[in-house]
């Protein structure tokens, strides 16, 4: 997979932080674009049972307030949500709807393994085991294709993974599963997730392609973190297509490495908007109705690669968007948008601010449970104008980025100044007062006391812009003289702990403290 294949929508290119990828790009996202709307957002904390912290926000317009959890908000009833939480219940009443589903059955923790291997055998092989309630697809055994696996799959389920309570169904025959977006009748679009996979180059080994490949996926917001892991599935996965990782993948071969398509799992996502079928759509909207209260949900279809029919093998109801928003592959969604349109239909022609928020300062408090509650600034109304400046000259390490902020901040202007790997200043500014970006030239020329501008070139800017205004510094390239007897890898390690460490709440907080200690260091050296 090269990176042209690779899109971004523009509005949130560079725009998701990275407290609010991975399993928080569906919160962070549904709640950036209505914010972004001028819609009032409070973020909150909720702990769940093992009293770990769920992030939860709102999002208010005018009289009327709307609480989400991902991208679950509260048009969603209890009653859809536990019904959607419980596989079999879910199953229950899809076939009473006469949705098309897998034929099986729920086992209860008291049921034996005999008793589950017993019905399994009277059903037919292939079978698909899986637990009653657990996400991204973690305990479930497809394609089970007799006795022997089954009994080892059974204990390690119930036991290991601790789900006493599984359900054993026909496995139903095709390679396509699609996840599909629905709003009450109208379905979005549909996502089909491809098992972990590498393609050859003939020149790299499969482990090299595999490192490749987590290295692209390390760009996406929503798979920044869904690496491709090298374990014991993956080693047998290679090992029956006739390979180690260490051969060489003949060109445009591909090879699957795992049986699950979960994208936690190294997954890939591809949109499949435009392949979804008249059938594949109304089993979409009619699994969607069959659950009373589930105003929003998430089908996920197995699809016949015969004869293109579909059967439903589960339904959520606060379905992920990050791989319709993110996909390694196609057209990007804009689900995000979609959602915001149905909860607050009156602000859906409202023009979209480009700025976005620090989601990171947002999710420390709440962490750290020094605040409950965090609201934001209402996002400024109307279109950002934004202007780059980049200025040449002794403009580093003279205080020019410090100085340029205070300025900045002065005018409510949003951006950041940065210093450039080739001794010069960019310095990025956006607000809806167009005038105001402009003069914002000048001041940028003038500089502070021991500045010395000598020329500056005047750029449009369009991309998104955090909220407020932030200095930065270039990235060093890292030289093969500063690794001392380190690899490149660990050095990199090292260095990222380092950026973390330094540019932490902590780190800034605990900076007059660091200053006093080195004072009373200098004065016991003299001593």
């Amino acid at each position: 997979m090269t990176d042209t294949k690779y899109k971004w929508l523009p509005h949130l290119e560079d725009a998701v932080p990275k407290a609010g990828q991975g399993k928080r790009i569906s919160t962070y996202t549904v709640a950036l674009e209505g914010w972004r709307r001028g819609i009032r957002l409070r973020f909150y904390s909720a702990f769940d049972e093992e009293n770990k912290l769920k992030v939860r926000y709102s999002l208010k317009y005018k009289d009327r307030e709307h609480h989400f959890a991902l991208s679950k908000g509260d048009k969603v009833t209890e009653e859809a949500f536990d019904i959607c939480d419980d596989k079999d219940l879910t199953k229950k009443y899809l076939y009473k709807a006469g949705v098309p589903v897998p034929q099986g059955k729920k086992f209860s923790p008291e049921a034996t393994d005999e008793e589950i291997l017993e019905y399994a055998n009277s059903l037919g092989y292939p079978l698909v085991l899986k637990p009653v309630s657990a996400n991204g697809g973690k305990g479930v055994f497809a394609n089970v294709q007799n006795e022997d696996v089954l009994k080892e799959a059974i204990p390690y389920v119930r036991k290991d993974l601790e789900y006493p309570e599984v359900i054993v169904e026909t496995h139903v025959p095709g390679e396509k599963e699609f996840r599909v977006i629905v709003i009450e009748d109208r379905v979005l679009g549909a996502m089909h997730r491809i098992p972990a996979n590498v393609v050859g180059d003939g020149k790299q080994t499969i482990r090299q392609l595999i490192a490749s490949k987590n290295a692209f996926r390390k760009k996406n917001p929503h798979l920044t973190s869904r690496m491709i892991r090298i374990d014991k599935e993956v080693v047998y996965m290679v090992e029956q297509a006739g390979y180690t990782l260490d051969s060489v993948l003949e060109k445009d071969k591909r090879i699957f490495l795992r049986v699950q398509s979960n994208l936690s799992n190294g997954g890939d996502s591809v949109d499949v908007t435009n392949d979804l079928s008249p059938e594949l759509e109304k089993i979409a909207r009619d699994a969607t109705k069959a659950i009373p209260g589930l105003a929003q949900s998430g089908v996920d279809i197995i699809v016949n690669d015969e004869d293109g029919s579909g059967v439903v093998i589960e339904v959520n109801s606060r379905p992920g968007l990050g791989g319709h928003l993110f996909p390694m592959e196609g057209t990007p969604r804009d689900f995000a948008k979609e959602f915001i349109d149905f909860y607050f239909p009156e602000t859906a022609n409202d023009e979209r601010s480009t700025l976005y928020f620090d989601f990171n300062s947002i999710v420390e408090p709440l962490k750290t449970r020094s605040a409950a509650m965090v609201e934001l600034p209402l996002a400024p109304k109307g279109k950002l104008y934004g202007k780059k400046y980049t200025l040449t000259g002794k403009v580093q390490k003279v205080g020019y980025r410090k100085w340029v902020k205070r300025e900045a901040l002065k005018r409510g202007l949003n951006g950041f100044a940065k210093n450039e790997a080739d001794g010069s200043v960019s310095v990025v500014v956006a607000s809806p007062d167009k005038k105001l970006v402009e003069k914002f030239k000048n001041v940028c020329m003038r500089g502070p006391e021991k500045a010395e501008v000598h020329a500056i070139i005047e750029e449009e800017w369009t991309k998104p812009i955090r909220l407020g205004f932030r200095t930065m510094s270039a990235k060093k390239k890292l030289q093969s003289k500063d690794y001392g007897n380190l690899s490149k890898a660990e050095y990199k390690k090292i260095a990222r702990k380092y950026d973390q460490i330094i540019n932490s709440t902590s780190w800034k907080i605990t900076a007059p403290v660091r200053k006093a200690l080195d004072i009373l260091k200098k004065i016991a050296k003299k001593r």
